[in-house]
């Protein structure tokens, strides 16, 4: 029997909608969903004192909507498999605490990504780019930036606890898991980022080089997802399909959710498709 897959872009917390919808999407197909995959910024903050890790603007900082998490984790019933975006409680998932997601989350900070589909290749990559975690050149790109110090991710949180760096540090991934990813084998069926490996093109400013394009380019993944700009978007890199997926709804009293917010992919065993998702 074939495999069904969604893949959902940010959540930013808003769970609840999450939930709904994908109960929605398993009663118009008439079959369950087997696994469900996250680009990041899902925003876990099952504690009203975790949101101080978040980062970004204020908007997103909503530790009344804690108790509304946690019922709407405690309904949760879908294996889940993420990266972390930009706005995650990352004391909870740079320093991994599965326990504290009541074993039913799986995470990486970069590589393969653990999950409930035998035969199924995944990678993921958790963060954003920053110019002072890793130089990105080739030879016709000379540039250069300040490198921020070295730490290990528990060490990073502990600095964060105790004020000495920014939250925002937790949110830039580092060369090494670059590397990381570079080492594994080529061609996954399936790979996470959160940002997209093209400039969108609302984005006025671009750095000389997008990490994330690199990353595509040397893996070489059947299906690439992304999400962090809140729009959608299909598009190819050579042999790899693109699919950067909407935020899920942009208003927490939201009664609809945007559309491209999800994808569903089908896995028969021994190949990936995506399945029409119908609104």
């Amino acid at each position: 029997m074939n495999s069904l897959i969604a893949v959902i872009g940010d959540v930013h917390h808003q769970l609840w909608l999450a939930v709904r919808e994908l109960n929605r999407i398993e009663q118009n197909l008439g079959c369950p969903i087997d696994q469900v995959f996250s680009v990041g910024d899902l925003g876990l903050f099952l504690r009203e004192d975790d949101w101080r890790f978040l980062t970004g603007p204020a908007k997103y900082r909503h530790p009344e909507d804690s108790q509304r998490i946690r019922k709407a984790w405690d309904e949760w019933r879908w294996p889940l498999s993420m990266i972390a975006g930009n706005h995650e409680p990352f004391h909870r998932l740079r320093a991994w605490e599965p326990e504290y997601f009541s074993g039913k989350l799986n995470y990486t900070d970069a590589g393969e990504l653990p999950h409930s589909i035998a035969g199924l290749s995944v990678y993921g990559l958790s963060g954003i780019f920053h110019p002072g975690e890793l130089q990105f050149m080739n030879e016709s790109e000379k540039w250069r930036a300040k490198k921020f110090e070295r730490s290990s991710w528990p060490e990073m949180v502990e600095l964060v606890r105790k004020n000495s760096v920014s939250p925002k540090r937790l949110t830039y991934y580092k060369q090494e898991e670059l590397h990381r990813l570079w080492a594994l084998p080529p061609k996954p069926h399936l790979l996470l980022t959160h940002d997209w490996p093209v400039k969108p093109a609302k984005l006025r400013f671009e750095y000389p080089r997008r990490p994330e394009a690199e990353l595509v380019e040397r893996i070489q993944p059947q299906f690439a997802c992304c999400g962090h700009h809140h729009s959608s978007a299909v598009f190819e890199m050579e042999a790899t399909q693109i699919r950067a997926l909407n935020i899920i709804g942009r208003n927490p009293a939201a009664h609809s959710v945007n559309p491209g917010w999800c994808i569903l992919l089908e896995w028969d065993g021994a190949n990936l498709s995506e399945r029409i998702l119908s609104s």
